[in-house]
């Protein structure tokens, strides 16, 4: 079971969120689809059931750098909670990724942000991005991620809609599973 690539997204969540909201020291609950969290953990567990007693089996004990979490199911999916203490380490002890910093902020200042705009943002990064058209009747309009998952691991998939730009980001696995529905 890969324990360190769950905890990582969490505190990629984490941070995303901080970046976008601003910190408080208070508890930060995230939803995971089971079928997230059998790729993050490299398990096969057949439903939520399944997945929060090995959750809950697993992290009984721990409560390491984000603290003691807890999990329950909520609307199919698993919660997972983190204390206050997770989300103060979160802004205290990692760093902000370059990157997602510039992209937040190109969205949040420029609500209507082109692909052109987007993909100049890219290539400052690298200029081996991936900036591909979704197929008609997907949810969003193009995806874009690095070659070099060391840049930024997460897939971005893009909309434009009624003036507006926004992205949602995925794991490879979640972007991978959006594209076989």
């Amino acid at each position: 079971m890969n324990r360190e690539r769950l905890e990582k997204n969490i505190i990629d969540q984490i941070k995303e969120a901080q970046i976008k909201l601003g910190y408080a020291q208070e508890t930060v609950r995230l939803y995971y689809p089971v079928s997230s969290l059998n790729a993050l953990l490299e398990t096969k567990q057949p439903d939520a059931e399944a997945m929060l007693g090995l959750l809950k089996a697993s992290f009984s004990a721990d409560t390491g750098r984000l603290g003691k979490l807890s999990f329950c199911i909520h609307g199919g999916r698993i919660e997972i909670s983190v204390p206050p203490e997770g989300a103060e380490y979160v802004h205290e002890k990692i760093e902000t990724p370059e990157f997602l910093a510039e992209l937040i902020e190109l969205f949040a200042n420029h609500h209507a942000c082109s692909r052109e705009d987007i993909c100049r943002m890219f290539s400052r990064f690298s200029p081996d991005y991936v900036c591909e058209r979704m197929p008609d009747g997907a949810d969003f309009d193009y995806v874009m991620y690095f070659q070099d998952p060391s840049i930024d691991e997460y897939y971005y998939c893009i909309k434009e809609e009624m003036g507006h730009t926004i992205y949602h980001r995925f794991m490879k696995e979640d972007y991978q599973a959006i594209r076989e529905a």
